[in-house]
Parts: C-alpha cells; structure tokens; sequence
C-alpha cells in the first residue's frame, strides 16, 4: 500500500497548478458540450420517431413524442433485425453517455497527469517539452470528441431529413427582425 501512495504522491507533485485550472477549464467546457450533445441525441430520437412514424414535426408532437410517445416502440420496423425501433430508450445513448463519464474522459485526464508528470522532455530548437505538448493533447481529447460528436448529430439530422436547417435559420432571422422591430 505504501508503494500505491508513493506513486500517487510522486505523480501529483509533479502536477503545476497552472495545469489543474487547464485541466478544470477543459473539464468545464467539455461538460458543457457533453450536456449540448445529449440534448441534441435527444432532439435527434424526438425527430427521428416523428419521421418514421409519419407524425409531423410542430411544437405539440414535440412535446408529445419528448414526453410520451417517444420512450416506447414506434411502428417503425428495423429492417435487419425485424424489431420494432426504441428511440430515446435506446441502448446506445445511454451507455454512450456512461462510458464517456466514467471511463474515457477521465482515463484521458489521468494520461494527461502522468504525462505533465514526466521528467521534462525538451524539444530541439523549441522551447516545448514534449511531455507536456502530450499532456495538454490529451486533456484536450475529450473537448474536440465532443465538438465532432455534435457535429455528427448535426449532419445525421440534417442528411436523414430530420430537420431543415434552412427553414430553422429563416425562422430565426424572422424572430430576430420582430424582436428589433424591422419585421
């Protein structure tokens, strides 16, 4: 037990402080784009059982489908396996959200501390190290699969036809011109 405390000690002494308020500002941020991702799963689900079962998309069926109908099986056969869909009880976007909190990201902070933890590396003719040019790509891993998670959510809704993001920005730029009085 001695040798695990020995180990922990060394590895966070190595650890400036500068580097734990980079690693709680990247912590923050990609909480925040987590949040924003799930929304988003879940917007596409509610969009997505509204399409294969034909209902349209206006605020009620939103609702109703976010509230409701959405949390069961809709009549929409999957063709491989002969079942009727699960939409937002489905499997993978529970166990996404799982292993992303509880075991890739933080296995990704912890790379980062016993990587800045390393002696230091210099990089010729540069005033990097590579140690901590490797700490902060791993602390930033999970803020960039984050980003490309949301973008993937965004293009499958938008390939799939679940929304029109034409229509969407028109209805914004329309609420923007009544809010400052040139509509």
């Amino acid at each position: 037990m001695t040798i695990l405390n020995d180990i922990l000690i060394m590895l966070i002494s190595g650890v400036s402080h500068a580097h734990i308020v980079s690693m709680g500002v990247v912590i923050i941020l990609t909480t925040t784009l987590l949040f924003v991702d799930t929304i988003q799963r879940i917007a596409s689900e509610v969009l997505r059982y509204n399409k294969d079962n034909h209902r349209p998309n206006n605020p009620i069926t939103l609702l109703t489908t976010l509230t409701w109908y959405g949390w069961g099986k809709g009549k929409y056969i999957d063709e491989t396996t002969g079942e009727r869909r699960r939409y937002l009880m489905s499997e993978r976007l529970r166990s996404d959200l799982l292993k992303k909190l509880c075991v890739q990201y933080p296995a990704w902070m912890i790379l980062s501390i016993v990587f800045i933890s390393l002696p230091d590396i210099p990089i010729p003719n540069t005033a990097l190290f590579l140690d901590h040019l490797f700490s902060y790509v791993f602390m930033l891993i999970p803020f960039f699969a984050e980003c490309w998670s949301i973008i993937e959510n965004l293009r499958e809704m938008v390939e799939d036809d679940l929304i029109d993001l034409g229509k969407v920005f028109r209805g914004v730029l329309e609420i923007i011109r009544a809010w400052r009085g040139n509509g």
